[in-house]
């Protein structure tokens, strides 16, 4: 447990801590800053002229989005990685501590790619004013960004000539000016490379942004692939093919290939031969935001936390029985980390029934509060309190399903693997700044704020979490294993035990072998480590329930990925090992709950219960068929399949007492919200003792 600190010890950490201004730190790269710019300049200049080459700008910038910053050839590149949702396609590299009200940003532009900004008054991620020029729709536009609305404030028609013809054209200058409050008046000129000028201007009171803020840049990402996949509907999910499978990779190794991926670098890619900020009064420091504050796994009176920020800082942890945080308990979470900006805390010593918290962000003498959280702390392991939870594996779409998996009000959800499918977000995601961006945006992601917002999340990796289909232990990438451990959950496998459930959530990429070795028992997707420790911890479970979430799938039914292998399929020694020990050695009642393999099946025969909710949300016709194009499935005649679809649907397992009975009872639910099969298991509380 996390010592605990009072309010005012807190405040006091933070009027120690000072604050660093960006303008005196710029002198060493390239800057003209002068020498007293710490009271106050009215000038920042950054040339890239002045810098060698290699990643990143400088300390003084920063880019918490789905994007790379580098230094080529006298040029700062910001290269936009991805524009899947929920990723945001504009993300913004933006000044540290330099806010203003008043001022202007001017941006000589090498490389414009689909669309460069300069932006004003950043104060998050979704929060901004920006003037942006747009090569594809010819326009300079004032935009307004202000949660997940981008609203056009102003509009003006550019020539098709004024776009630089790239990294070595003639240069374009845009600039952006905001000056007064309520309302801001707003300007943006662009002069092109045909050496044409043109302005556009508005006014706008919005309240949110009538305050000091960043300056910056942005550029938007271009994949070229829609997401809705209208070209190849058989494929469904047409990101799939050229980004994440073996016969995308193929096509892309071509030179079709390659010249399709210098396309979406072109068009991803905004460079800058100088940036000039001119603020109109002192700058401030820049505050921290909380980008994502999410439940993780839970703890015996307890639950880990997970806090994602756009600036380093120091996090606070407030905790108590109320959303008004009535005589709160404040619990030091530490620094965010330097390299993906998030950190981690147990919590616990709580009292059984909903915990409230909310991380406080604190950078120098700023401080700011994030977003209200709360979670079930769950009963004790034995109590026969009532529990649920979700599990769903496998979704690169957030459709309806969501709202109807958040009107279950899970205490706890359970996504096993294939998180939104980071590789296939874009080959200019592929590489930490990218997946870290990815996760910060999954966490953030409307569609999900319900869920995460009142219930505790395990998140378990598969193949493509991890960087690449068929991911095993010869084959993994770093930035599939470290964005993910700081952002997500750093567990590989974990034991939660609770109530009347013991739950185990495995891991079959970190430590799986060759897939093509010969089936024999030494052959593994768990590695000789995790599998005796759940053969270990399912003998010693004196639980009425046991539910193993196994990202492969086990029943013997055909279409179970025999090229990668599974439980299935190539690795069937492994599977009977521990279904032989389960049934030697484990009393109660034990059912597996799958995913991978993307169509929703259930199991029940010979001993073994498998509910396969797969996929939580991926088209249909889905990404089977860029295998097999001609794959036609039909289990409705095979001896232990119970019920099978290709549609989307999750599992709801709920577990309390009847009496001196244990109850498990588990709904299979569509993504209509119908509820298509329900299995109910009974065991003798006694037999715990």
């Amino acid at each position: 447990m996390k010592p605990n600190i009072t309010r005012r010890e807190l405040l006091q950490m933070a009027a120690a801590g000072g604050g660093g201004l960006l303008i005196g730190s710029l002198a060493g790269c390239g800057s003209s800053a002068p020498a007293d710019a710490h009271s106050g300049s009215r000038r920042l200049r950054f040339d890239f002229a002045a810098l060698p080459d290699g990643d990143g700008w400088s300390d003084d910038w920063t880019c918490v989005g789905v994007a790379t910053l580098s230094r080529a050839g006298g040029q700062g590149l910001l290269l936009a990685g991805s524009d899947i949702f929920p990723n945001d396609p504009r993300p913004i590299a933006f000044a540290l501590d330099a806010r203003f009200v008043d001022g202007a940003i001017r941006a000589v532009v090498t490389r414009v790619g689909r669309c460069v900004g300069a932006v004003l008054r950043r104060t998050s991620t979704r929060a901004w004013y920006a003037a942006l020029y747009d090569t594809d729709a010819h326009t300079l536009s004032i935009v307004r960004r202000t949660g997940s609305d981008l609203v056009t404030l102003a509009q003006t028609v550019v020539a098709p000539t004024a776009a630089p013809a790239g990294s070595q054209g003639v240069p374009a200058t845009l600039e952006f000016t905001a000056t007064g409050r309520f309302p801001s008046q707003l300007s943006a000129r662009l002069t092109g490379a045909d050496g044409l000028l043109y302005e556009t201007s508005a006014r706008d009171d919005t309240s949110e942004l009538q305050s000091a803020g960043d300056a910056g840049v942005l550029t938007q990402a271009d994949t070229l692939l829609p997401g809705s996949n209208p070209v190849l509907p058989a494929l469904g999910n047409l990101h799939l093919l050229p980004y994440a499978v073996q016969e995308g990779e193929a096509v892309i190794a071509t030179p079709v290939g390659q010249a399709f991926i210098d396309t979406i670098r072109q068009r991803s890619t905004a460079a800058f031969a100088q940036i000039e900020i001119s603020p109109a009064q002192a700058v401030e420091p820049a505050a921290a935001s909380a980008i994502a504050a999410t439940t993780g796994t839970p703890l015996p009176g307890g639950a880990t936390l997970h806090v994602a920020s756009d600036l380093p800082a120091e996090v606070f942890i407030e905790l108590a029985d109320t959303p008004q945080f009535v005589n709160a308990r404040v619990v030091a979470a530490g620094p965010t980390d330097a390299a993906f900006l998030a950190t981690t805390t147990r919590v616990d010593g709580l009292p059984p029934g909903q915990a409230f918290w909310r991380p406080r962000l604190v950078r120098g003498t700023l401080e700011t509060v994030g977003p209200t959280r709360q979670f079930h702390v769950l009963p004790p392991t034995g109590d026969p309190s009532p529990l649920s939870f979700v599990y769903g594996s496998c979704g690169s779409q957030f459709n309806a399903i969501f709202d109807h998996l958040a009107a279950r009000a899970p205490d706890l959800f359970i996504w096993q693997g294939d998180l939104n499918y980071p590789d296939t977000h874009g080959p200019f995601a592929q590489n930490m700044a990218g997946y870290a961006g990815i996760w910060r945006h999954f966490l953030d992601n409307p569609r999900m704020a319900p869920i995460l917002e009142r219930a505790s999340f395990v998140a378990g990796r598969d193949d493509h979490d991890y960087g690449l289909q068929d991911a095993n232990a010869a084959s993994l990438v770093p930035w599939g294993i470290e964005p993910w451990n700081a952002l997500i959950n750093p567990q590989t496998y974990q034991l939660l035990s609770f109530g009347l459930v013991d739950i185990w959530v495995l891991d079959q990429r970190m430590f799986k072998s060759d897939p093509t070795l010969a089936d024999a028992p030494d052959k593994t997707l768990l590695g000789a480590e995790q599998r005796q420790w759940l053969m270990d911890g399912l003998a010693a479970s004196r639980a009425p329930f046991h539910v193993v979430c196994s990202p492969c799938t086990l029943a013997p039914a055909p279409g179970a990925n025999a090229r990668d292998g599974s439980w299935a399929s190539g690795f069937t020694a492994e599977r009977d090992l521990i279904l032989q020990h389960i049934a030697a050695y484990v009393g109660g009642q034990t059912v597996f709950l799958t995913g991978d393999t993307h169509f929703t099946m259930v199991w029940d025969r010979d001993g073994l219960f498998e509910q396969r909710a797969c996929p939580l949300d991926i088209p249909t016709p889905n990404d089977q068929n860029i295998s097999n194009p001609l794959l036609e499935l039909d289990f409705g005649s095979t001896p232990g399949v119970t019920y099978w679809s290709r549609r989307s649907h999750f599992s709801l397992l709920r577990v309390g007492a009847e009496g001196n009975s244990a109850v498990l009872t588990i709904d299979l639910v569509r993504d209509d919200g119908e509820t298509v099969q329900s299995t109910r298991f009974e065991r003798p509380i006694e037999e715990m003792r």
